[in-house]
């Protein structure tokens, strides 16, 4: 069986062009040329230990780079991570509701005024009940509640009228005073915006006093409110009714010129 050599690396040209001297040179036994192949033999092992060297370092670099390569992919792939989670932050920030919309925006402000109101209320009640405790005989708790709402009213402090006007007409609902009372705090109620209220205020008056002399006054302001809240139709039909019952009053007056600009 014959040896293989494939495990032999390469010799580079150098040294192939020195072994090529050494068998060039004649075979002479003599001092010069022990000389010669003593030198050229030195040579041949100087560079031999310069290649080992060289393929030595080649090595040690080769293995560098590739160190240095795997971290670059490693760096690559961690920013790659990083961008992904910060792009699913971005997106889950983005598409997560608005806590703080302008519909809780407008309701935390209602309830604001209502607290305000409220508060108002209670201190004008507070101030109510010691001033009809205080009235003359002659004068009724009834009548004192009512002249001190009116005076709200018409000194435009809206929310203290409504309830003071409410506490009225839940101790004397059935007062002679109460539809005046009713149309008063419907009044007050369209004053101060809450549109519904004065809707619902008006139509139980016109339910429940439908003789009243507060009717024409009520179906008038039963049709603004209608149109305050975009409700035409509601308006026409109001005031409608009012011109076809009360032609002759100031209202139906009043309403039948509105009603030609009605849509």
């Amino acid at each position: 069986m014959k040896p293989t050599f494939s495990h032999l690396r390469p010799l580079p040209g150098a040294i192939i062009l020195l072994l090529g001297s050494l068998v060039a040179i004649p075979c002479v036994a003599n001092d010069e040329a022990q000389a010669a192949m003593d030198s050229v033999a030195y040579q041949l092992i100087q560079l031999l230990n310069q290649n080992e060297e060289l393929r030595s370092e080649m090595a040690g670099l080769r293995g560098q780079v590739e160190e240095l390569v795997g971290d670059a992919q490693r760096a690559r792939e961690s920013q790659l991570r990083i961008a992904t989670d910060l792009d699913a932050r971005v997106r889950k920030i983005e598409t997560k509701p608005d806590i703080d919309t302008s519909e809780d925006k407008a309701r935390i402000v209602d309830l604001e005024n209502r607290l305000q109101r409220l508060e108002e209320a209670l201190a004008a009640m507070h101030e109510l009940v010691v001033s009809a405790a205080q009235a003359p005989a002659a004068k009724s708790a009834s009548e004192t509640i009512y002249e001190s709402a009116l005076e709200k009213y018409q000194a435009g402090n809206y929310s203290v009228a409504i309830a003071e006007l409410q506490a009225f007409l839940q101790l004397y609902g059935d007062d002679p005073m109460s539809p005046g009372a009713r149309y008063w705090l419907a009044e007050a109620l369209l004053r101060q915006g809450e549109y519904q209220g004065a809707i619902e205020t008006a139509e139980t008056l016109l339910r429940d006093h439908p003789d009243s002399d507060k009717t024409p006054d009520t179906m008038f302001l039963l049709g603004k409110a209608h149109l305050e809240t975009g409700d035409a139709a509601g308006a026409r039909s109001a005031w409608e009714g009012l011109v076809a019952a009360y032609p002759d009053s100031e209202p139906g007056i009043k309403v039948a010129r509105l009603l030609e600009q009605l849509p």
